[in-house]
C-alpha cells in the first residue's frame, strides 16, 4: 500500500511536468507555423488561435503517450539512483510485482489516449481542414492585403494595393497586371472600390489611372489613360472537403472497412496499446549501471519511441496497401514489443544467474541425479 501510494504520487507529478514541457514545445512550434502561414496569406490571422487549439488537440494523444513513457522511466531511474529500488526489492517486491501497479495506473490514461485518438483527434483535423479550405476558397478581392502582392485564384493576375480604408471599402494606389496568352496588361490607379452586380459578380473599379498593354521585351507598348476601368474578379468554386481517412469519424471508417480505413483504425487503436507497451519497456530500461551515463536511458527512450512510432506507421501502410492482414497487423507489433519488454524484465530480475548457469541447471535437471549435483 505504501509502495503504490509513493509510486502514484511521483508518477502524477512527473507526468504533469513532462506533459507540460512537451505541450510547451509543440505549442511553440504550432504558433510559429500557424503565424507564418497567416503572414504569408495561406491562413486567416483571425483563425490563428483556433487553428493552434485544434492542432494541440490533434497532438494530445501522442504527447500523453510520450509523457507516460518518459515519466515512468524518470521515476524508476531516480529510484535506482537513490537506492530506493534496492529497498523495495529487499522488502520482497520484484520487478513483475512493480509492473502490476504501473499497468493499473496506465490503463485509465490509455483509455483517455484512446478517446483522444479515436474521436477528438479526427474531429480536430476535420475542423482545421474546413477552416483552411474555407479561407483558401475566398474570392480574389478578399485575398488582398495592403502592401503585399497577391496572385489571383486563376493564377493569371497579380494584385497590389498600398492601403485600404475600412470605412468606405476603398483602396489607394492599386496595381493590377493581367498575363494574357501573347500580351501583358498592366493597370495602375490612384484609387478604386468593389462593385457588386445583381447577378452576384464582383468587379474591381479603378479610377483615374493608366493602362499599359504590350509584349514583354518589345517596345510596342500601348499606353491608355482612363477615368474608369473595370476588372472582373474571379470567384472560386467551393469544392467539398477531401475525405481523408484522418478526417473521418470512427463510425464512418467502420461503415466502409476498406484497406485504407483499416490502416487508419490500426493507428488510432494502436496509440493506447503503445502506451501500455512503453510501461513494460520502461521497467528494464530504467536500470542504472554506474559505468554508463545518467541520461543514457533517456536517449534510448527517445530512440525506442521513434522506432516504435515509425513501425506502427509502417504497419498502417502495410495494412493500407494489403501487404498484411488487419487482424494480424493490429496486434503483432504490440505483442512483440510487450514480449521483448517482459523478456528484459525477466533478465533484469534474474541478472545474477548467468547464461552458463541456466544451461548447467537445465542439463542437471535432465540427467539422472542431476538435481543433487546442482544442489
Amino acid at each position: 500500500m505504501i509502495f503504490k501510494r509513493a509510486l502514484r504520487q511521483e508518477l502524477n507529478f512527473t507526468i504533469g511536468v513532462v506533459f507540460m514541457v512537451l505541450v510547451t514545445l509543440v505549442l511553440t512550434n504550432l504558433m510559429i507555423r500557424v503565424l507564418g502561414n497567416a503572414a504569408s496569406g495561406t491562413a486567416n490571422p483571425k483563425d490563428a488561435i483556433v487553428l493552434i487549439g485544434l492542432g494541440m488537440i490533434n497532438y494530445l494523444p501522442i504527447l500523453l503517450t510520450a509523457s507516460i513513457f518518459v515519466a515512468v522511466l524518470m521515476v524508476l531511474t531516480r529510484w535506482y539512483k537513490d537506492s530506493e529500488m534496492v529497498i523495495w526489492q529487499t522488502a520482497g517486491l520484484s520487478l513483475f510485482t512493480i509492473l502490476k501497479p504501473l499497468i493499473s495506473y496506465t490503463i485509465p490514461l490509455s483509455i483517455v489516449i484512446g478517446a483522444l485518438s479515436i474521436f477528438l483527434s479526427p474531429w480536430a483535423n476535420e475542423q482545421s481542414a474546413t477552416i483552411k479550405q474555407r479561407f483558401q476558397q475566398r474570392d480574389d478581392i478578399s485575398m488582398l492585403a495592403p502592401g503585399q502582392f497577391r496572385e489571383s485564384s486563376g493564377n493569371n493576375r497579380v494584385f497590389f494595393i498600398e492601403s485600404m480604408n475600412p470605412q468606405d471599402d476603398t483602396f489607394k494606389n492599386i496595381f493590377v497586371t493581367d498575363f494574357g496568352k501573347d500580351r501583358q496588361l498592366v493597370a495602375v490607379s490612384k484609387q478604386g472600390y468593389i462593385e457588386n452586380k445583381p447577378s452576384g459578380e464582383k468587379h474591381l473599379i479603378l479610377e483615374a489611372g493608366r493602362r499599359y498593354e504590350g509584349t514583354p521585351g518589345n517596345t510596342d507598348f500601348r499606353i491608355t489613360e482612363f477615368n474608369r476601368y473595370t476588372v472582373k474578379l474571379d470567384s472560386k468554386v467551393v469544392d467539398p472537403i477531401i475525405n481523408s481517412p484522418k478526417l473521418l469519424p470512427v463510425w464512418e471508417l467502420l461503415k466502409d472497412p476498406n484497406r485504407i480505413h483499416l490502416g487508419e483504425l490500426l493507428w488510432r487503436f494502436g496509440l493506447p496499446l503503445m502506451a501500455l507497451v512503453f510501461v513494460i519497456i520502461a521497467i528494464p530500461l530504467s536500470y542504472i549501471d554506474p559505468r554508463r551515463g545518467r541520461y543514457t536511458a533517456l536517449i534510448m527512450a527517445v530512440l525506442i519511441y521513434f522506432t516504435y512510432s515509425n513501425l506502427l506507421k509502417l504497419m498502417q501502410a502495410w495494412v493500407g496497401s494489403g501487404k498484411i492482414d488487419f487482424m494480424i497487423g493490429s496486434w503483432l507489433l504490440h505483442v512483440i514489443g510487450a514480449l521483448i519488454g517482459l523478456g528484459f524484465i525477466f533478465y533484469r530480475q534474474n541478472r545474477s544467474i548467468t547464461l552458463y548457469g541456466r544451461l548447467k541447471r537445465l542439463i542437471g535437471r535432465k540427467t539422472p541425479g542431476g538435481a543433487s549435483n546442482v544442489a
